[in-house]
């Protein structure tokens, strides 16, 4: 038996929104691979042992890192 009536309900359009733990997991190691390029390759500090230097920085370019991935985050969901 065939159905031949009408269908109510319209198709809805599917919004994908970003995974924020992603983005901020990404831009803390991509910030924390910077920071140590930038210690290694950078000018050597007088004042401290080179693996706090690399510490320092590193944990200074990681959490520039998240507020980046934040941000991108922030604009990818609110333009969908």
């Amino acid at each position: 038996m065939e159905y031949r009536g009408v269908v109510s309900q319209q198709p809805r359009k599917i919004r994908r929104r970003p995974n924020f733990a992603a983005f901020l997991t990404t831009g803390g190691l991509i910030g924390l691979f910077v920071g140590f390029l930038v210690s290694v390759l950078g000018p050597a500090a007088i004042s401290y042992d080179a693996s706090a230097a690399v510490g320092f920085i590193g944990l200074i370019f990681a959490g520039l890192g998240v507020l980046a991935g934040a941000v991108i985050a922030l604009l990818l969901d609110t333009r969908s």
